[in-house]
């Protein structure tokens, strides 16, 4: 119970916090329930998934990161339609 709490507590921190707040893949795969290489495959590569930030480094090679906000707006964009009946 003290579990499920505290879930729901970090869940409602995160609802407040800043919209600037950069989740990388892991963090993906963590909120949507996911294992990382399905995240890859089969998410992200979407082409209704929001856009990714290239973070650079001195190599050149930058991390890829995604605004929380967006990915949880596109989470709830895609809840399955009441009764069958997609909703516009």
């Amino acid at each position: 119970m003290e579990k499920l709490l505290l879930e729901i507590l970090n869940e409602l921190k995160s609802l407040r916090s800043d919209s600037a707040e950069l989740w990388n893949v892991d963090d993906i795969a963590h909120y949507v329930r996911l294992s990382r290489s399905s995240v890859q495959s089969r998410i992200i590569c979407r082409k209704d998934f929001p856009r990714a930030i290239r973070i650079p480094t001195d190599n050149g090679i930058g991390g890829r990161r995604w605004y929380a906000k967006e990915v949880k707006h596109w989470t709830s964009r895609n809840r399955e339609p009441i009764n069958g009946v997609a909703s516009k």
